[in-house]
């Protein structure tokens, strides 16, 4: 390919990104469900206004009150309609929280949704914060925003729902809107504005956790059908203070095979011995057998069991089970699904001087960040 076609090859995905507005929305606009409209819905900011196909409503006392009934959304008892925008000459107070952009009401079934619309740079600055300690080094923060940045744009091409991007929860990344803004994850996003994670000519798939516990894991073995030349099992070294790097459930002592059995969903059993038997590359369990007291057994998923037991008791599926006298012990390594970016691991190297590039490279290899706008 001549050097030329190559450079548009290159950079042509970024300019169809910058240039194609979804659905007439500006290309850097992101929705946000913030979650369900309860029964009465308080909306505050300076130079309020509310507007839908019905009424336009302004707020020179700066607050207006809506409520639900029946399926409608009623302001001072006349209907509104199924959809509203909520505007402000500052952020917008939805229910004593307060947001950038603006809040659109939008009707689902029944019941309404409370969404906010603003720019990607204004939704990291209620992200960074909360899927990170600002107290932690600035390049660890950095290598984080452009994750966390590459991650919404990337649901900008594939939204969750017709009237919102992704979710305010861990299901996509946790969002708290202007609750708190801090000086180091405002600084992070400053200084990598624009920048996302590309692998060849597409965004890359990224994740993140907690602590790999020493060892990521390749994504193909975690989610179908996500397995990504960049997304295999590393060794990571740089994770050893994370409070959760080794964990023991329970913390002393030992859980019953009765007590057992009972957590996993078989009542009334009795656990006698649990083996592992099949594992991921990356060392995790990814498959179990359970035999109880009668001779019959279940083969239980690595993840079930983690899920069965709560992800507060077993942090990872990096473990082990060891029976002793008293009863089970769960031995483990990690906190979180271990793919991608460990967030602990981030930070030791931040530590050791590496620069938030070199921190993706290591945790991504193959790919490379680019600014692109």
């Amino acid at each position: 390919m001549p050097k030329l076609a190559r450079q548009i090859a290159r950079i042509l995905p970024i300019i169809l990104l910058l240039t194609a507005a979804v659905g007439g929305r500006s290309p850097r606009e992101i929705r946000v469900l913030l979650g369900e409209a309860g029964q009465t819905i308080i909306l505050e900011g300076p130079g309020l206004k509310a507007q839908s196909s019905r009424r336009k409503i302004s707020a020179p006392s700066g607050k207006i009150e809506m409520s639900v009934s029946n399926g409608r959304l009623l302001c001072k008892g006349k209907e509104l309609g199924a959809s509203v925008k909520v505007s402000a000459s500052g952020p917008v107070s939805l229910n004593g929280k307060s947001y950038p952009g603006v809040v659109r009401i939008e009707k689902s079934g029944d019941k309404f949704l409370l969404v906010n619309i603003l720019d990607v740079e204004s939704y990291l600055e209620g992200v960074v914060r909360n899927e990170m300690s600002v107290k932690w080094p600035l390049e660890a923060l950095k290598a984080q925003t452009v994750l966390a940045r590459t991650y919404a744009l990337k649901k900008l091409a594939q939204p969750r729902a017709e009237k919102y991007d992704l979710l305010s929860s861990v299901e996509d990344q946790v969002y708290t809107g202007f609750a708190e803004r801090d000086p180091q994850s405002q600084q992070a996003i400053k200084e990598t504005e624009g920048e996302v994670l590309y692998y060849r000519s597409d965004l890359a798939e990224v994740f993140y956790h907690s602590c790999c516990g020493g060892r990521t894991e390749s994504a193909e073995y975690v989610w179908t059908g996500v397995g990504r030349p960049y997304l295999q099992s590393i060794k990571c070294e740089h994770c050893q203070e994370c409070p959760y790097f080794f964990w023991r459930y329970p913390e002393t002592g030992a859980i019953s095979g009765e007590e057992l059995a009972s957590r996993l969903g078989y009542q009334g059993e009795v656990l006698e011995e649990i083996s592992i038997i099949e594992s991921s590359p990356g060392q995790r369990v990814l498959k179990l057998k359970a035999r109880f007291r009668g001779g019959h057994t279940e083969e239980i998923a690595g993840r079930d069991f983690r899920l069965r037991l709560g992800r507060e008791s077993v942090r990872s599926t990096f473990f082990q089970v060891q029976k002793i006298p008293a009863g089970f012990v769960i031995l483990g390594s990690g906190s979180g699904h271990g793919v991608g970016l460990c967030q602990w691991g981030a930070r030791g190297m931040a530590l050791e001087g590496k620069n938030y590039r070199e921190i993706l490279e290591y945790y991504f290899p193959g790919t490379e960040p680019k600014k692109i706008y």
